[in-house]
């Protein structure tokens, strides 16, 4: 039989992998029902915590974590791959951690640096702004990557991106210079905030400097549970 996993409680419970964590060290962040569900999911899955990931909590090794937000980015995985060799190469250790969609990365980072007393973090996705006071409960060094963040004071965090909005902007520019004025996107989910976002809003302004009518119906946005939809919600 497989092993259970902490993963494997967060996705029966329908939480962060964070939240269990704070569930199991008995966190006075955590809602006393949430904590008794989990806990009670944790006796009835028969889960034993991993000792090597226990025994990296106790010592002062020398850690860091990646965060990832949005593992089914596959243009995430070569960049992990080569984050992994690089940490390695330097006689530290890479740990890997998924943030759920709808969760904090920041408040996910602030939690596992508590539980593995890192050495620093490189978070892989995410949103644009957090509150300044946020970011600088973070005890250790951070670098975001792929998306330019600042803090809510306006203030820049470490980052190192692509500028996507400059990027959209310039291959609509290319296409209209073409002289094609139907020009469709396929763009992340409605609701997102972050690259989605600009990639779509340079879409648009491209648009409107070539002169042509911003078209709805020529937006394709991704959504959780399926790869691609039309705005119409068709296949």
């Amino acid at each position: 039989m497989e092993q259970v996993t902490i993963r494997d409680i967060a996705r029966k419970c329908k939480v962060g992998v964070s939240t269990v964590s704070r569930a199991m060290n008995n966190h006075p962040d955590i809602n006393p029902e949430t904590k008794e569900m989990i806990l009670k999911v944790i006796a009835e899955s028969n889960y034993v915590p991993n000792n090597s990931a226990r025994n990296l909590k106790r010592s002062n090794a020398k850690a860091i974590a990646i965060l990832v937000k949005g593992m089914d980015n596959m243009f995430f995985n070569n960049m992990i791959s080569v984050i992994e060799e690089v940490v390695r190469k330097k006689k530290y250790a890479c740990i890997i951690e998924r943030v759920e969609e709808k969760a904090n990365e920041v408040d996910s980072a602030i939690e596992i640096v508590k539980e593995k007393r890192l050495r620093g973090i490189i978070f892989l996705g995410g949103n644009f702004t957090h509150p300044h006071e946020k970011m600088a409960q973070i005890p250790v060094p951070y670098v975001i990557s792929t998306i330019g963040a600042v803090s809510d004071g306006g203030k820049p965090c470490a980052s190192v991106s692509v500028d996507d909005y400059r990027e959209s902007y310039k291959m609509v520019d290319y296409l209209c210079g073409l002289g094609h004025r139907r020009i469709a996107i396929i763009t992340a989910c409605e609701d997102d905030i972050s690259i989605g976002r600009l990639r779509l809003n340079a879409y648009r302004q491209a648009l409107l400097d070539h002169g042509i009518p911003y078209d709805p119906d020529l937006v394709f946005h991704m959504t959780r549970t399926t790869r691609i939809l039309s705005p119409q919600g068709t296949r």
